[in-house]
C-alpha cells in the first residue's frame, strides 16, 4: 500500500507539474490574445469552443479536488499543493492524465489554427497599407460624373428573356471565339435597360470588370478622354487583387493621359488583366453617343486589339446602327452581333414584353381594354411605351388620365416620339412654358449634368423665375433627379435630340411651337461661370489648394483629392472646365456683353490661377480645345483674341509642367515665356522671387511659316477645320494632307486612295471627318485623327467631282 501511495504521489507530482505548465502556457496565450483587436479576435469555433472545453475540464479537476479535500481554498497554487498530499486511486490519476492530454492536444490544434488566421490578418493589414499607398495612384485616374443608374433601370422581371438568354450563353461559352457582343438597335428599343440588367447579373457573379455608359447629355460621358481611366478605376474596385497592378501602371507612366487611347487601354486595362486567369467582362453602353466619329473608331480599334491579345477578356457593347462602328467591326470575325432584335415586331417576345410592361405599369390606372390599345399602339417602340406609362401614372385626376390616354392612342405611328414629347408640354400649364423652355435650354447647354442647387443658382443669376425641383416634378416623365447626387438627368437621349430639334427656329407655319434658345442659354451659363470665378470666398485665388511645397509633383502630394474637393468647389470646377465652350457656343451679342468678364479671366494673375485648377483637375487638354474654339469665334475684340491665342500657346508650350505640378506654372513655365509676350511682361513682375532666365529665351512664339510645303504637284483645294486648328489640302498628286495651323507642320502621312487629282475637300461640322472629291469620279470620307478611309469610296458619278460638302447636322444618330 505504501509503495502504491508513493507511486501515486509520484504520478500525481508529475500530473501537478504538467498541469502547472499547461496553466502557465494558457495564461500567456490568453494574455496575448487579449491584446489583439476585436476584428482579429473574431475567430470561429475552431478556437473558442476548445478553449471553453479545456477551461471547463480544469474546473472539473478543481471541483474534484475541493470535494476530496473538504473544499480547500480556491487558488491555483494552493489547489496544486493540496493535491500532492492526497491519496488518489491510480486509475483516476491515469484518467485525469489522459483527459489533460486530450484537452491540451485539442487546444494546441485550435491555437495553431488561430495562429494561421492571425498570420492572414497580418497579411491583410500589410496589403491594406500597400493598398493605401496604391490608392493615391489610383485616385489620380479621372472618372466621369455621369451615373447610369440615375437614368437607366434594369429590365422588368419576365421581359427580355430571349435576348438576355442569348447574352448569358455568349458570356458563359468558354469555347466561343467571339469575345465582342454587339447589341445593335434603334433609339428607344431598350438597349441601356438590357445593359443595366447584364451589369447587375455579372456583378453578382464576380465577372464584371468595368462599365462605361456613354451619354450625349454629358460632355464627359460623350467622349473617350476618360474611358480607360474609368474602366481602370472599376477594375481596382471589382478585382481588388489587381489594384496594385493598376497603381503600378500609373506610377510607371505618370504622363499616361497624353498617350493614345490604345496605349492607355493596354497599360491600364489589358496588362493588369494578364495577372488574372478568370474570365472578365467590360460593358460599354450607347457607344454611338460618343460624339466624335474618330474617337469611336479609335476606341473600337483599341478594344479589338485588346481582345485579340487577351483571351479572358469579353466586351459587351450596345449602340444604334452607326456607320463608324460598322466600318470597324464589320470586317472582323470576333463579334457576335444581335441587330434589330429589341424592337422588331416579327419577334413575338417583343410584343409580349410590351404587353407585360404596359399591363404591369398601368394596372389600376387604365382598364384592361385601354391598356391593350396602348400595347397595340406601341408596336415595338419601348421608349413610347415607357414614357406613356410614366405620363399616365403621374397624372392625378381621372379626367386628365382620359384626356392623355385619348391623345396617346390618336397619334400617328411614324412621328410617335416627337408627338409624345410635344404632348408632355401640352399637359403643362401654358403660362409656365416660357420659363420652362429657358430652364430646359440651360440643361441642354450644360456640358455635364447639373445638381439641383447649381441649377437654381444659375437660374437666379440669369433672372429666370423658376425652380429646378419644380421642373423635374412637372416633367417627371422625361427628367429625373438622382437621389444620391441630386444631378438632374434626361431620362432618354431621344428627348435630348427632340430638344435640339426644337432649338432650330421654327417656321411660321410649323406645327412645332416649342423653341429652345440654346445660344442664349450658353451666354447665361458663361456669365454664371464668370460669377463663380469672381466669388470672394470660392473664386480664383493664388495657391488655391494650399500646397506647402513646390518640391513635389501633384501625384506625390498626400491626400490631394481631399484638398481639391475642399478647396475647389464643384461650381468652380465646372466653370474652369467649360467656360470657354459656353462663350464659343453663344452668339456675338453675348460675347460683346461678356467683354469685361473675358478681360478679367484672361488678365494677370487670374489666368494663372485658372491654370492651377486645370493642373489639379486634369483639365489642360480640354482648355486647349476650348481656346481653339473661342479664338475662331466672331464678336471678339482683336486684343481679346490675341490674348486668348497667347494663353493657348503658353498652355501648349508648357503643358507638361502645368499638368505635373501647379506651383511650376510660376516656377518653371512663366520664366521661360517669350520676352515680348504679355504673360512675360505682365506676369513675371508679379512673382519677383521666381527663377530669372538671362539668356536663351525667345522673343516671340514661333509663327506660321510663309508657305506649307509637302505636295508633289499643284494644290487644287484647301479647307480649314471648324475649330481653326487644322488645314486640309488636296493636290494633283492624288493625295490629301492635313496641316497644323499654329506650326504649319504636316499632321501624319498624306491620305492616299483616290485614283485621280483631288478637286475638293471639306470638314464635317465636328471636325472629325473629311470628305474629298476627285477626278477619279469618286468621293471618299476620311477620319481626321487616324487618316484612314471610312468605308469604301462612293461611286456613281461618270465625270469629275468638283465640289463636296457635309450636311450641316449630324444625321447618323437621328431617330428615323
Amino acid at each position: 500500500m505504501r509503495q502504491t501511495i508513493e507511486s501515486n504521489q509520484e504520478e500525481w507530482t508529475d500530473l501537478t507539474w504538467r498541469l502547472e505548465g499547461y496553466m502557465s502556457a494558457l495564461e500567456e496565450r490568453i494574455t496575448l490574445f487579449e491584446t489583439y483587436s476585436l476584428e482579429d479576435r473574431a475567430v470561429d469555433d475552431a478556437f473558442s469552443q476548445p478553449l471553453v472545453q479545456y477551461v471547463e475540464f480544469l474546473e472539473t479537476i478543481h471541483d474534484t479536488a475541493v470535494e476530496i479535500k473538504e473544499k480547500r481554498k480556491r487558488s491555483k497554487l494552493g489547489f496544486l499543493k493540496s493535491l500532492s498530499k492526497i491519496k488518489i486511486d491510480a486509475g483516476e490519476i491515469r484518467k485525469l492524465n489522459r483527459g489533460l492530454e486530450d484537452g491540451h492536444r485539442k487546444l494546441m490544434e485550435a491555437l495553431s489554427l488561430f495562429t494561421a488566421l492571425r498570420i492572414q490578418a497580418v497579411e491583410r493589414n500589410t496589403k491594406a497599407i500597400l493598398t493605401e499607398v496604391d490608392a493615391s495612384a489610383i485616385l489620380q485616374l479621372p472618372t466621369v460624373s455621369f451615373v447610369a443608374s440615375s437614368v437607366h433601370t434594369t429590365c422588368l422581371k419576365g421581359t427580355r428573356e430571349a435576348v438576355l438568354e442569348a447574352i448569358w450563353h455568349w458570356a458563359d461559352d468558354d469555347t466561343s471565339e467571339k469575345p465582342i457582343f454587339w447589341l445593335c438597335d434603334i433609339a428607344g428599343s431598350g438597349k441601356s435597360t438590357v445593359a443595366m440588367s447584364v451589369v447587375e447579373s455579372w456583378q453578382r457573379q464576380g465577372v464584371l470588370w468595368g462599365t462605361f455608359f456613354f451619354s450625349i447629355a454629358s460632355s464627359e460621358a460623350s467622349a473617350t478622354n476618360k474611358f480607360c481611366t474609368t474602366i481602370a478605376r472599376d477594375l481596382a474596385q471589382y478585382v481588388p487583387e489587381l489594384a496594385p497592378h493598376v497603381a503600378g501602371a500609373v506610377k510607371r507612366n505618370p504622363s499616361f493621359m497624353r498617350s493614345s487611347l490604345e496605349e492607355q487601354f493596354r497599360m491600364l486595362v489589358t496588362d493588369p488583366l494578364h495577372h488574372r486567369q478568370e474570365r472578365v467582362v467590360i460593358v460599354i453602353d450607347a457607344l454611338d453617343e460618343c460624339k466624335s466619329g474618330s474617337q469611336r473608331r479609335e476606341l473600337l480599334e483599341a478594344i479589338s486589339t485588346a481582345v485579340r491579345g487577351c483571351n479572358t477578356l469579353r466586351i459587351f457593347m450596345t449602340s444604334r446602327p452607326d456607320p463608324v462602328i460598322q466600318a470597324v467591326l464589320g470586317p472582323l470575325s470576333i463579334k457576335c452581333k444581335l441587330e434589330d432584335r429589341l424592337h422588331d415586331t416579327i419577334y413575338r417576345d417583343n410584343i409580349d414584353d410590351i404587353a407585360f410592361y404596359v399591363h404591369e405599369s398601368l394596372n389600376g390606372v387604365l382598364s384592361k381594354d385601354k391598356r391593350q390599345r396602348l400595347v397595340d399602339k406601341a408596336k415595338g417602340l419601348f421608349i413610347w411605351a415607357s414614357t406613356a406609362c410614366r405620363m399616365l401614372t403621374s397624372e392625378t385626376s381621372l379626367s386628365t388620365h382620359e384626356g392623355t390616354y385619348n391623345l396617346l392612342v390618336s397619334m400617328d405611328q411614324p412621328g410617335a416620339i416627337d408627338d409624345l414629347y410635344s404632348l408632355i408640354f401640352e399637359r403643362t400649364v401654358p403660362e409656365h412654358h416660357a420659363v420652362m423652355y429657358k430652364m430646359l435650354a440651360l440643361l441642354l447647354a450644360a456640358f455635364e449634368p447639373l445638381p439641383v442647387n447649381h441649377m437654381d443658382d444659375m437660374l437666379k443669376y440669369a433672372g429666370v423665375d423658376g425652380s429646378a425641383k419644380a421642373l423635374v416634378r412637372n416633367l417627371g416623365s422625361v427628367l429625373v433627379e438622382d437621389a444620391a447626387t441630386h444631378l438632374i438627368q434626361f431620362r432618354h437621349p431621344t428627348f435630348v435630340e427632340y430638344l435640339r430639334r426644337c432649338s432650330i427656329t421654327p417656321a411660321v407655319d410649323s406645327r412645332n411651337k416649342i423653341y429652345i434658345n440654346i445660344a442664349n442659354a450658353h451666354g447665361q451659363a458663361a456669365s454664371w461661370c464668370f460669377k463663380c470665378f469672381k466669388s470672394r470666398s470660392e473664386g480664383l485665388k493664388f495657391n488655391i489648394c494650399q500646397i506647402e511645397s513646390s518640391f513635389h509633383l501633384n501625384r506625390e502630394i498626400p491626400n490631394l483629392d481631399v484638398k481639391v474637393s475642399r478647396c475647389i468647389s464643384r461650381e468652380l470646377r465646372y466653370a474652369s472646365s467649360h467656360w470657354l465652350f459656353h462663350v464659343a457656343e453663344t452668339d456675338d451679342n453675348w460675347r460683346r456683353t461678356l467683354r469685361n468678364e473675358l478681360q478679367y479671366i484672361i488678365g494677370i494673375p487670374y489666368t494663372l490661377y485658372w491654370m492651377e485648377i486645370l493642373s489639379f483637375t486634369g483639365g489642360v487638354a480640354r482648355a486647349m480645345a476650348g481656346l481653339r474654339a473661342i479664338t475662331s469665334c466672331t464678336g471678339l475684340e482683336e486684343k481679346t483674341r490675341s490674348s486668348l491665342d497667347e494663353i493657348r500657346r503658353f498652355i501648349i508650350a508648357f503643358s507638361v509642367p502645368i499638368q505635373e505640378s501647379a506651383p511650376h506654372i510660376y516656377i518653371s513655365a512663366l520664366p521661360f515665356t517669350p520676352t515680348k509676350s504679355r504673360l512675360h511682361i505682365e506676369g513675371l513682375p508679379e512673382y519677383p522671387n521666381t527663377l530669372t532666365v538671362s539668356r536663351g529665351v525667345e522673343d516671340r512664339y514661333p509663327g506660321m511659316p510663309s508657305a506649307l510645303r509637302g505636295h508633289d504637284d499643284s494644290v487644287n483645294t484647301i479647307a480649314f477645320s471648324p475649330d481653326g486648328s487644322k488645314i486640309a489640302s488636296g493636290s494633283n498628286d492624288n493625295t490629301i494632307r492635313l496641316w497644323d495651323v499654329v506650326t504649319g507642320q504636316p499632321l501624319g502621312e498624306p491620305l492616299r486612295g483616290h485614283g485621280g487629282s483631288i478637286n475638293s475637300v471639306a470638314f464635317s461640322i465636328d471636325g472629325s471627318q473629311i470628305v474629298s472629291g476627285s477626278s477619279g469620279n469618286t468621293i471618299q470620307v476620311w477620319d481626321t485623327v487616324t487618316g484612314q478611309p471610312l468605308g469604301e469610296p462612293l461611286q456613281g458619278h461618270s465625270r469629275w467631282i468638283r465640289s463636296v460638302s457635309f450636311s450641316p447636322r449630324r444625321v447618323a444618330n437621328s431617330l428615323w
